[in-house]
């Protein structure tokens, strides 16, 4: 786990693939847990506050808070889309044109699943995000996009459950249904972070390792953050 900005208010770190961002019943190791090992390693005050989170399966930027009045101001602008966030992603199927995808999502509880709505009604969020296509190749098993998606809400699996109901799914994503089991986690991944506290404007970026399938399909000077 690497520290790519660090304050006395604020961390922004770069989750691996695989690790999830807090405690579970898995008892893995996780985000918030290693950031404190090394905060305290470094001689410095360990605690943490997570304002949001990635699924275990996506690597990239995460902020977290250091002191509870942090934590109250990030999550109120993540509350109102005041923290940028941008992701890569590699989709099964071809994106030919930028589009906004704005939908109605629903928690399926059970099935730790989102799903896309036709209707917006009591059990359901608006999920909007924008939608930039990088790259377009095609492969042995089909065409792959390479999208750069803008987040305008936040909402419990967005971007991999209204990609899958437009038969975009993420690859890898086989919750989502894509039959590309080429890769262990799926090729999605938080890749620039921004947000202003206490005055400051603080912007962060990263790649994900495009040596690695399927990020490796598509040539360096795609990847545009």
């Amino acid at each position: 786990m690497e520290i790519v900005y660090k304050s006395r208010n604020a961390v922004v770190i770069n989750k691996p693939e695989g690790m999830p961002s807090q405690h579970d019943k898995t008892l893995s190791d996780d985000a918030i847990s290693a950031l404190s090992r090394t905060l305290s390693d470094m001689g410095e005050r360990a605690e943490v506050y997570p304002v949001h989170r990635l699924d275990r399966v996506v690597g990239g930027l995460m902020v977290l808070a250091r002191n509870k009045k942090s934590a109250a101001a990030l999550s109120a602008l993540v509350g109102s889309e005041g923290v940028g966030k941008e992701y890569l992603a590699v989709c099964d199927g071809a994106v030919n044109e930028p589009c906004e995808m704005r939908d109605h999502l629903s928690k399926v509880a059970n099935q730790n699943v989102s799903r896309v709505s036709r209707f917006a009604t009591r059990d359901t969020k608006e999920a909007v995000m924008y939608c930039e296509p990088l790259a377009l190749v095609n492969t042995e098993k089909g065409e792959k996009t390479l999208l750069k998606i803008t987040l305008k809400t936040g909402r419990f699996h967005q971007i991999r459950a209204q990609l899958s109901s437009r038969g975009l799914s993420i690859t890898g994503d086989k919750k989502y249904g894509s039959r590309d089991f080429g890769t262990r986690n799926i090729a999605l991944y938080s890749c620039r972070i921004s947000f202003t506290l206490d005055s400051e404007k603080i912007e962060a970026s990263s790649l994900p390792d495009i040596e690695k399938y399927p990020w490796c399909l598509f040539s360096k000077d795609k990847y545009k953050i």
